[in-house]
């Protein structure tokens, strides 16, 4: 029984002690603070665009993960594991390898005046390297699950793959879906390594409170930490809530 209560006692302890050595003047002070306000809304406005990519180019490939039986699947699947064992820092250096201004595509897209580093675009493209995986897991298996009498009633009705898509899969996988929508956008917000690599600037909130460390030290950031930790709660929140509301 005490075995069972250390995981939950490890993670618990010092985010405690984290809040309670925290001085609450000085998160107010963070709140009004231009530099971090603006490092939270790069933050949220990447995390929003890298979830609504997730969902775009997620869901159709979970969707045909799900039902499309081919050579090689195996290994399709292993790639779309590759970002959630790879460190972020590697991730990052392997992007910025094709999108920085040093190669062809980085220099042709700032030759355009839309650069992929050091942009809201650089952001979005390190967040969604190391987020990729999470919709499209959980929503291929939400696909899995879907009975398939439903989908042969479908067919028998005259429905192709468009309307079982539309009518079967997606209310029927709204919670996988869901919980996976929640993990990328929660997983885009905490992003750092590829995203210090990727896009130094703007700021994400990861990277200020990086900036703020290496120059004032670990009680410069505590503030800050306590900040993004009510956000990250806030978030655990809302996974919890939604897939309970959606089986109601």
């Amino acid at each position: 029984m005490v075995a069972a209560l250390v995981p939950f006692l490890f993670i618990l302890a010092p985010i405690i002690h984290l809040v309670s050595t925290a001085n609450l003047s000085d998160v107010w002070t963070v709140l009004h603070d231009d530099t971090f306000l603006l490092s939270l809304e790069t933050s949220m406005v990447a995390a929003l665009l890298t979830t609504a990519c997730a969902i775009v180019f997620g869901l159709p490939a979970a969707f045909l993960l799900s039902i499309w039986q081919f050579r090689g699947r195996r290994w399709v699947e292993a790639v779309l594991l590759l970002p959630l064992v790879m460190p972020p820092l590697v991730g990052g250096t392997a992007e910025i390898s094709v999108y920085g201004p040093n190669a062809w595509l980085g220099a042709w897209f700032a030759g355009h005046g839309a650069p992929l580093t050091d942009s809201l675009i650089g952001v979005v493209l390190a967040q969604a390297f190391v987020t990729s995986p999470f919709l499209i897991l959980a929503a291929r298996a939400g696909f899995d699950e879907v009975p398939r009498d439903l989908l042969e009633a479908t067919r028998l009705a005259g429905g192709g793959l468009w309307a079982q898509f539309w009518f079967v899969y997606l209310p029927l996988s709204r919670q996988a879906i869901g919980a996976g929508v929640l993990l990328t956008f929660a997983r885009s917000i905490g992003e750092f390594g590829a995203t210090l690599i990727m896009a130094y600037h703007p700021y994400t909130v990861p990277v200020d409170i990086w900036t703020a460390f290496t120059s004032g030290g670990l009680n410069a950031i505590i503030p800050m930490a306590v900040v993004l930790l009510f956000v990250s709660i806030l978030i655990v929140a809302l996974t919890s809530w939604i897939p309970r509301s959606y089986s109601r």
